[in-house]
């Protein structure tokens, strides 16, 4: 008789269990505080910083998503596809709207009546929305009537940039994705950001229609900022660190090519006092990166050099050390890349190099299906925002060798130096 195979929900459950006795064990040994749902929970309780324990998280949550998934099943999994996340988005977005969560006392209960009137919202459609959000452990009722804070609503009311992950979800992402089907029939072929889907639900494209509200541009940026600091790999201190900066000789150049105010290039020149900084941006953010490097002490390293990356690059920043971009690319079509490295290309000595920052998308089944299904939903925002797209290897050597043959990938940095993100250096060889 053939020998019995193990069921994958044992398989499941057996790895599930070794990663939480890994993630125990070590949290035990730091006297570090445990997940918890309780308002004084961690509010991140397990550190990127740790190899070992990072691929442990990464591993149950990855078995704990196909364990869900087998457990619920593909048809009740498609009778209820999205049913449950798309309502709390909206019950999330209502409560940060009228402020709830900052009117909900941090280690207190409050009365729904009492928290109605200091949020302006009729009790009986609070209680609905909260009742929906504590059912997705935002928020708890202990008793019937009040409601006290959770460890995941703790941070909407003490957090603005989680409330901008939200309200950018709700308020620019949901419209967007609406109008994939309207935007890849009419428009499947072109590279043109006007016809993105984000321009169908808006009337402009994203960064013009940033100029026109800048009020969206600030919660933007906050977003930005929430997003890429939720993985300790891809922060401007661990770019100073994952790239052999230190290799660059005296008095190198370093061109950060559409880079905002500077954070990444001041990280970078903290660490690396031998190195020189060009700024690139646009010109409205001359004396916000002025104040930055004066308070971090780098006035004399790091200038601000207004330039738009589409026109030649200025003389003072030719025949740079290396040409940096972080998260530039993935926002334009090829046609528009090739705009920009071309200005790059025509400016770079023998000795300069390309360095971006930026996704590269795996090859099918090569990484865990929850850290893939995040890079394929970046993949898809760039498409829905800006009819742009994350890029493969091969997609990434195929953009440069169409703008030079001799633009080369020479080195990549991924993890466990970088996280989501990767450093692609490209040369002229």
């Amino acid at each position: 008789m053939p020998a019995p195979t193990t069921s994958l929900l044992s398989q499941l459950a057996e790895e599930i269990s070794r990663n939480t006795s890994v993630m125990v064990e070590h949290l035990q040994a730091k006297n570090l505080p445990h997940p918890s749902f309780d308002t004084d929970g961690p509010s991140h309780p397990i550190p990127d910083g740790d190899n070992e324990l990072s691929a442990a998280r990464r591993a149950l949550i990855d078995a704990t998503k196909a364990l869900h998934a087998l457990a619920v099943g593909p048809t009740e999994t498609n009778r209820l596809f999205g049913f449950n996340e798309i309502y709390l988005v909206g019950a999330i977005r209502v409560l940060c709207h009228f402020n709830v969560p900052q009117h909900v006392p941090l280690r207190e209960t409050i009365s729904m009546r009492e928290l109605s009137v200091k949020a302006g919202l009729r009790e009986e459609l609070l209680s609905r929305f909260l009742r929906m959000a504590a059912a997705n452990y935002y928020f708890t009722e202990p008793q019937p009537g009040f409601v006290a804070h959770t460890a995941w609503s703790r941070t909407l009311a003490t957090n603005e940039k989680l409330r901008a992950c939200v309200w950018f979800r709700y308020t620019e992402m949901m419209p967007s994705v609406s109008k994939l089907v309207e935007a890849v029939e009419k428009f499947p072929d072109s590279a043109e950001p006007h016809d993105a889907a984000f321009s169908l639900a808006f009337g402009d494209t994203f960064f013009d229609y940033k100029e026109k509200h800048p009020d969206h541009m600030i919660k933007f940026g906050l977003f930005v900022d929430a997003f890429a600091s939720g993985i300790e790999a891809d922060t401007a201190e661990s770019i100073a660190r994952a790239y052999p900066w230190r290799d660059l000789p005296a008095d190198s150049l370093v061109v950060d090519v559409g880079g905002g105010i500077g954070h990444i290039s001041a990280a970078i020149a903290l660490e690396h006092a031998q190195l020189m900084f060009h700024v690139q941006d646009f010109g409205d953010l001359v004396e916000e990166s002025k104040l930055l490097m004066q308070k971090k002490g780098l006035s004399d390293r790091v200038w601000y050099c207004p330039h738009n990356f589409f026109g030649p690059q200025p003389g003072a920043s030719r025949g740079a050390a290396v040409y940096f971009l972080r998260n530039i690319m993935h926002n334009w079509s090829d046609q528009y890349c090739r705009r920009i490295l071309n200005s790059i290309v025509e400016a770079m000595g023998p000795d300069s190099r390309i360095v971006i920052c930026d996704i590269v998308l795996p090859e099918p089944n090569t990484m865990l299906k929850t850290q893939e299904s995040l890079v394929r939903a970046l993949d898809l925002t760039m498409l829905s925002m800006f009819n742009a797209r994350e890029r493969s290897y091969d997609d990434w050597q195929d953009l440069f060798t169409s703008v030079d043959s001799r633009l080369r990938i020479t080195a990549v940095t991924g993890r466990p130096k970088m996280g989501t993100d990767s450093l692609i250096e490209a040369r002229l060889v």
